[in-house]
């Protein structure tokens, strides 16, 4: 039996991400595949405070969401399949990493660089550089100055 191809967008206030989704949403319906989008929240240590602790992470939460139910109208107008949706508590890279490692259903992971010149950004300049021998999945990585257009044009 064929392997359902998942492809995983990594949620942020990016304008750059929205190129990634694109593309793998795309992509997904293609192949009759799936996205996967995972929000991550750094941990917040108010020790003292643990309610405020509590109700800031439940608002980064909802936020993350939210966001996820408007991407994944986008996701269903192009794919068949309702995106699978994760959010995790911790440092980005981690997170993305311990998610690879305990979901072994997903066959890429889909970046877009930023069209900055600023660099690549901390995503891509982690999985190609210090994190690259812990990525165990391909990386595809779209470049940040693509139309949608002609994102469009790749299928």
């Amino acid at each position: 039996m064929k392997k359902e191809l998942t492809f995983l967008v990594i949620i942020d206030d990016s304008k750059e991400m929205l190129n990634a989704l694109r593309y793998a949403t795309l992509r997904a319906s293609r192949v009759n595949g799936t996205v996967a989008l995972l929000a991550t929240f750094d941990s917040i240590d108010f020790s003292h405070w643990k309610a405020v602790e509590n109700i800031a992470e439940e608002e980064f939460r909802k936020e993350a969401e939210n966001k996820m139910k408007k991407f994944e109208i986008l996701i269903m107008e192009k794919c068949v399949n309702p995106p699978k949706k994760f959010i995790m508590k911790g440092d980005r890279i981690n997170c993305i990493l311990e998610f690879l490692k305990s979901n072994k259903f997903i066959s890429n992971l889909i970046l877009a660089s930023s069209d900055e010149k600023s660099g690549p950004g901390p995503l891509i300049s982690g999985f190609t550089g210090k994190h690259r021998a812990s990525l165990h999945v391909p990386l595809t990585i779209i470049p940040g100055n693509l139309s949608e257009e002609e994102i469009d044009n790749l299928f």
